[in-house]
């Protein structure tokens, strides 16, 4: 086995919209609103994307900028504002910038300061996907709510989760941590703005997602906290690993193997048709470092993890427990086409614009996006996790040969050798 060798290619930094996390963030801080400053293309791909009509009257919207509004210095956003206040009643107001509003310029935290008052802070949130890829606006919403945490003294020692997940995971996280007699201060983000979680030098902040690094530094450096260094928890190994190490921040030793057993021992027929079979990571998440090393744990061959980018602080736990498999930040798309065609692997872990172009070509794959909505952390999150993975697996399996085929890249990719790669032997 060779040490995991990480490798730059020219690929795209990022590929979906950032904008999308505003799908999870509105509805894990309930008494917030996400408002847009964007284009029709915006309002399309949300509409599109998150599914959620307009008759729901959810809790984000997207201003559109107009023709007028490119000749005017600032886009004035006060009558939105004052709606979003009447109608929905929220106690913090995020901002969001797209790319449009980007290349005009327009300076976003000058209009965020302009229309918060002390009751409703308006915040600003840099989430273009010209700067970002599509998980990274929660690092920039996190990032936001910091100076709202209430300073702790060094004497309070207490966990902070960093990252957002579903109510039940979080009940879960809460049970295991009382269970385990780690005192917890809060979760970042909170579920409502007002409880937001005191942060102080002795504060030990445990992240939950993978793509939260400068929300973690941020912290680490104006708050003097302890970021834990550990897997994430995601799967069996990574929750024992997580939990075992945040014990140890708080002198408490503690052995999970027969918890992490029996766990394996729940998701065995489904780590039985994982075992073996070659899987390709080729999505944009940020979320593919923990989820390879899952995969690998369950007997898998990572053929290859691809990934925007790798903090080798941040994810230095994940990268020691991916030896022998092959990194690679900013994939580049034409080549990995070929190595899926050499390779001819059994599941295809991708983005959104190349899922069904690969589905085409008859390989078995699926949306990576789907894991930053899943419900896959900690103990309770194990089956989701496992079971994402085999059900791609499992329903291809009684699906009749999609044949040979390339209809969905014809034409549709000039920079290929041929205009097109065929993944078929």
């Amino acid at each position: 086995m060779h040490k995991a060798s990480t490798i730059r290619e020219d690929g795209l930094y990022h590929s979906f919209c950032g904008l999308v996390s505003v799908g999870w963030l509105y509805q894990k801080i309930k008494d917030s609103f996400f408002l847009i400053l964007g284009t029709h293309t915006c309002a399309h791909l949300l509409q599109n994307t998150l599914g959620v009509m307009i008759f729901a009257r959810p809790r984000f919207a997207v201003s559109l900028l107009e023709e007028s509004d490119l000749s005017s210095s600032q886009p004035d956003i006060s009558a939105q504002i004052e709606e979003i206040k009447r109608e929905h009643h929220p106690s913090v107001i995020f901002l969001l910038s797209s790319c449009t509003p980007e290349v005009m310029k327009v300076e976003f935290e000058g209009l965020a300061a302009s229309v918060s008052t002390p009751e409703v802070p308006v915040l600003f949130v840099p989430a273009s996907g010209l700067d970002y890829t599509f998980s990274q606006s929660e690092d920039s919403v996190l990032q936001a709510l910091i100076p709202f945490c209430p300073p702790a003294p060094p004497e309070d020692k207490r966990v902070v989760f960093l990252g957002s997940v579903n109510d039940a995971i979080a009940d879960d996280f809460s049970l295991e941590a009382a269970r385990l007699g780690i005192p917890v201060a809060g979760f970042l983000p909170a579920s409502h703005f007002h409880e937001l979680p005191p942060i102080g030098p002795g504060t030990i902040v445990a992240p939950l997602q993978p793509y939260l690094h400068k929300t973690a530094t941020q912290l680490r450096n104006e708050r003097g906290c302890t970021i834990l260094s550990s897997l994430f928890p995601l799967g069996p190994d990574g929750t024992r690993r997580f939990w075992e190490d945040l014990a140890a921040h708080f002198d408490i030793k503690v052995d999970l193997s027969d918890r992490e057993a029996a766990a394996w021992e729940r998701i065995k027929r489904h780590t039985d048709l994982l075992r073996g079979k070659k899987i390709f990571f080729a999505s944009d998440t940020l979320m593919e470092l923990p989820l390879a090393r899952f995969l690998k744990a369950c007997g898998a061959e990572v053929v290859e993890c691809s990934t925007p980018y790798i903090n080798r602080r941040f994810h230095a736990a994940e990268l020691a427990a991916l030896e022998g498999v092959r990194l690679v930040e900013q994939a580049n798309f034409h080549r990995q086409l070929q190595t899926i065609a050499e390779t001819k692997p059994d599941l295809i872990i991708s983005n959104i614009i190349t899922t069904n172009p690969l589905v085409g070509q008859g390989t078995v794959a699926k949306w990576g996006t789907e894991y930053c909505f899943l419900p896959i952390h900690g103990w309770a999150g194990v089956n989701a996790l496992v079971t994402s993975f085999t059900r791609a697996l499992e329903r291809h399996a009684k699906l009749d040969p999609l044949g040979s085929d390339p209809i969905w890249l014809t034409g549709i990719m000039p920079g290929a050798p041929g205009g097109v790669i065929s993944l078929q032997s």
